[in-house]
């Protein structure tokens, strides 16, 4: 068959290349599964960029075969390839200097998993056969109570699904709703005047306080960058639409990806990822995030007191800038009580003894599920307190929205059936139906505006159509991701603030923290899992390293972590878990182990990090972004500290011995830096007091540029092992009510 990019040999090359990584036995491999018909149409649409790299890695390394062996790559013996492929990925191949031999073969390899697993969709997984290899059904949008307990494997009676079967296509699936008060045609009119409110972004945060914003009687005007995506823009589909592959819709983001380098004599590349990339749209990366919903403990908000009183000044590392925060757990409970009851959480009232509850919450928990249920009994035999996470998923029929389903497709996934919810559903609407919500979409402010006296005075953004504009107003909100809002302080200088506003005392990207989030797996050969029966957010965790009492320093260390054991397992994931160091990386013992994911546990840690000196966020002095605009992305400078190894390092440990207690007969533990961006990426625009160690106030305004908020996780003074989420709404809900009454 004719290709779209590589010429013949190419392909055979390439044929030749992918059918050793993933060879053919009783089983189909590479070859018949089509992974080289789904690269080379990759090559013409999502990986353009890639056909040189192609062009020349292939050639470099027919030269190497050639030279070595004396015949194509494609005519050698298996093990004469099997050797050239190894001396690739170790990059030992003489005169192959381009491009860098372990990424070429970094790309290969993630390119076969997808060609072997994505949907068919896209050219590969021909007839489904990597689906069939694999052992998984692929697309269901429903599992039973009895697949979730099943100690044997649910195979849905051997019928595999995939997007087509359910109606699904590529494109969106069916044209999106109207929605009263929102057009997206009036993002590229002129601003009708000064508002009292403009807010940057209408994501997580942005969504949930517009409509409070409203309600009051405030003109707001909302500029988001990304569309208003609804449950018509969303589809099972891991490849494009998971933010752990190529997510496709957080293009804004995608095209400004940070620079990240350890400390400050590195030079920098892309910053790397250990959850997922950040979703573009009205309501926000909450869209497709797993839906924990947890509080932050009482003793999370004075973590410095805790520190001192206990094991005094001595026990903080080097250069740890911890302190604690301008406002406690009373401050915020009864917004912890209010939203709970708006999202509609479902959790155990009794689930956690750390933590106390005043009400109950307002759904049940999700149903038992069965490495939940093995976990549990191993944890409460070794004296812990396992309990089901909260989270922002029907567990009944609630606000209008149906139950669960209990998909595998969910983490990473907007809502299929409405069940996840997110601030677009509800609040956003709530907003637009007062009439004050100037909501426009596809635009991107690029510049905060000030007036002569240094007082906030509107922003400066780009619409749709490439047109900028001014949109006035004397109080702004910064409610984008911590990346985008420290970014937006440090371009916006003027001639009060000569190095961005919020910046006069050089706090701005100071005492910045991400999760460097770590799991432990273990084999157990003699059970079943079914990890493909349910979301991930059908978890269970325990607090007992985190809470109060618990006295890390006896361990070594200043910090805690949250463990945990979740349900998704899907295709692509599955093909991208750590491997056990006796396991290789390709070839038949790859193909071998990943087909034995039933068998594979996990329990996942969520650690505590501090803030250092070392750690902090700035402009990149070389790179823009490729949004066209051409503005400096964010250079993260941020590197794993003793402190936080050697927490990683015990709490791997007790993971160990829960899985052992679970029955596993071996144990392996995954990277624990596992990508500089978490999606719990906090600090920067820290919260406090005093403007001389901090950027914002308890009430989230700028100290040095009034009618400034910034309401994101980037004004968070710590960084505990709990999903940061519901607290963050906490706060911003604080700050508004106080903001409103300050406005009159």
């Amino acid at each position: 068959m004719p290709y779209l990019n590589f010429s013949h040999h190419e392909a055979r090359t390439a044929t030749a290349i992918f059918e050793r990584l993933f060879p053919a036995d009783d089983l189909p491999g590479a070859a018949e599964i089509g992974v080289v018909d789904y690269v080379d149409r990759a090559l013409s649409g999502a990986y353009r960029d890639l056909r040189e790299i192609y062009r020349v890695g292939l050639a470099a390394l027919e030269r190497c075969a050639v030279d070595a062996c004396g015949r194509v790559f494609a005519d050698l013996d298996p093990p004469q390839q099997n050797g050239l492929i190894a001396m690739l990925e170790r990059g030992d191949l003489p005169n192959f200097r381009t491009p860098r031999q372990q990424d070429f073969f970094a790309i290969l390899r993630a390119h076969l998993q997808e060609g072997l697993f994505a949907d068919p969709l896209y050219g590969g997984n021909r007839e489904k056969l990597g689906w069939r290899v694999l052992g998984h059904p692929g697309v269901w949008l429903e599992n039973s109570a009895e697949e979730n307990l099943s100690a044997e494997p649910a195979t849905k009676e051997g019928i595999i699904q995939s997007m087509a079967d359910l109606g699904f296509n590529l494109d969106s699936g069916a044209p999106a709703p109207s929605i009263p008060g929102y057009d997206p045609q009036r993002s590229v009119e002129p601003p009708i005047g000064p508002a009292d409110v403009v807010l940057v972004g209408l994501g997580g945060v942005g969504g949930v306080i517009a409509p409070v914003l409203c309600e009051a009687g405030l003109k707001v005007v909302a500029l988001e960058a990304g569309p208003y995506r609804t449950q018509a823009d969303f589809r099972p589909d891991e490849l494009g639409h998971s933010f752990s592959c190529r997510a496709e819709m957080g293009p804004k983001f995608m095209a400004e990806i940070p620079r990240w380098r350890r400390n400050a004599d590195e030079d920098t590349g892309e910053a790397t990822f250990s959850l997922g990339r950040m979703m573009n749209s009205v309501g926000g990366s909450v869209i497709h995030y797993g839906a924990w919903l947890r509080r932050f403990h009482p003793c999370h908000f004075q973590p410095l007191t805790r520190v001192l009183e206990r094991w005094g000044k001595d026990a903080l590392p080097a250069d740890c800038t911890l302190v604690d925060w301008p406002i406690t757990y009373d401050d915020l409970e009864p917004y912890f009580d209010h939203l709970e009851r708006l999202v509609g959480v479902a959790g155990r009232d009794d689930g956690n003894p750390f933590l106390p509850r005043r009400t109950p919450f307002p759904m049940p928990p999700l149903r038992p599920f069965r490495m939940g249920e093995i976990f549990s009994e191993a944890a409460r035999g070794l004296g812990l307190h396992p309990f089901p996470v909260p989270v922002g998923l029907n567990s009944v029929p609630y606000g209008g929205r149906p139950a669960t389903s209990y998909t595998n497709w969910n983490n990473g996934f907007g809502s299929l059936d409405g069940a996840k919810w997110h601030p677009g559903m509800t609040e956003v609407p709530r907003a637009l139906a007062t009439g004050n919500l100037d909501l426009r979409t596809g635009c991107r402010v690029v510049r905060i505006l000030t007036d002569p006296d240094g007082y906030t005075d509107g922003v400066e953004y780009i619409d749709p159509n490439g047109a900028r504009h001014t949109q006035r107003a004397r109080t702004v909100i910064l409610c984008s991701y911590t990346f985008e809002n420290v970014r937006l302080l440090l371009l916006s200088g003027d001639g009060r603030h000569s190095g961005g506003l919020g910046n006069n005392r050089g706090q701005v990207g100071k005492h910045f923290m991400t999760k460097m989030f770590a799991h432990v797996d273990g084999d157990f050969p003699h059970l079943v899992f079914n990890r493909h029966t349910g979301p991930a957010a059908q978890s269970i965790i325990f607090d007992d390293f985190i809470e109060d009492g618990f006295d890390s320093m006896q361990h070594g260390f200043i910090g805690g972590a949250t463990f945990s054991s979740e349900n998704q397992f899907l295709p692509i994931q599955i093909s991208r878990e750590t491997l056990p160091l006796d396991v290789p990386s390709w070839g038949q013992g790859y193909k071998d182990h990943i087909r034995r994911w039933q068998n594979i546990g996990v329990v996942r840690i969520q650690p505590d990090s501090l803030p250092y000196v070392t750690n902090f966020l700035d402009l990149d002095p070389r790179h823009r972004d490729r949004s066209g605009l051409g503005l400096p992305v964010i250079r993260i400078t941020c590197d794993m500290r003793p402190n936080e190894a050697r927490l990683a390092d015990w709490m791997e440990g007790r993971a160990e011995e829960v899985l052992r207690a679970m029955g596993a007969t071996k144990t392996w533990r995954g990277p624990r830096f596992t990508g500089v961006g978490s999606s719990h990426d906090l600090g920067g625009c820290r919260m406090g007091e005093d403007p001389a160690s901090s950027v914002v106030d308890p009430d989230l305004q700028v100290h040095d540029t009034p009618g400034l908020y910034v309401f994101s996780g980037a004004a968070f003074p710590s960084c505990p092992g709990i999903n940061p989420t519901l607290t963050l709404w906490a706060v911003a809900l604080r700050a508004t009510e106080r903001l409103i009454a300050r406005m009159g």
